[in-house]
């Protein structure tokens, strides 16, 4: 009987781990992406917005974007030429924690409507990398 019972003993143990689920699972491969909170984001103007100069640029950017108390901002045409550049400044000190408003103006002249694009930068990328960027596509009035 002793033998019966530990047969048994043995068949409830294997039955019950064949039931547990496994305590380790493979580890999910890393994905590179920034997060929102890694970047700027621009309050005015709208994307595809129509816009005249001075054209002010508001928004809120994190703490690390800021090299100085400010990171440039730049229009550039359709082929990549610098039309208009001016650095972003926060409201508050750059060296206080959390993200911070920003300001920067920009003035240009166009003679006809011209597609553009407003890029925000990052002025603190860490060692190595690339700064982060903020691209919006406007159109420039002509005045």
């Amino acid at each position: 009987m002793t033998m019966l019972r530990k047969l048994c003993a043995l068949a409830l143990i294997a039955a019950l781990a064949a039931c547990t689920p496994p305590t380790a699972t493979a580890p999910e491969a890393p994905v590179e992406t920034a997060s929102i909170g890694d970047l700027a984001i621009v309050d005015a103007p709208a994307p595809g917005a129509r816009v005249t100069s001075p054209l002010t640029i508001t928004g809120t950017a994190p703490g690390n974007w800021y090299f100085e108390n400010q990171f440039p901002v730049r229009l550039v045409d359709a082929q990549g030429a610098v039309i208009a550049e001016a650095p972003a400044t926060p409201r508050v000190s750059w060296t206080d924690p959390g993200d911070k408003e920003f300001d920067a103006t920009l003035t240009f002249s166009v003679t006809a409507d011209t597609p553009a694009t407003l890029v925000l930068e990052e002025d603190m990328p860490g060692e190595g990398n690339e700064p982060r960027q903020v691209r919006i596509d406007v159109v420039l009035a002509a005045q």
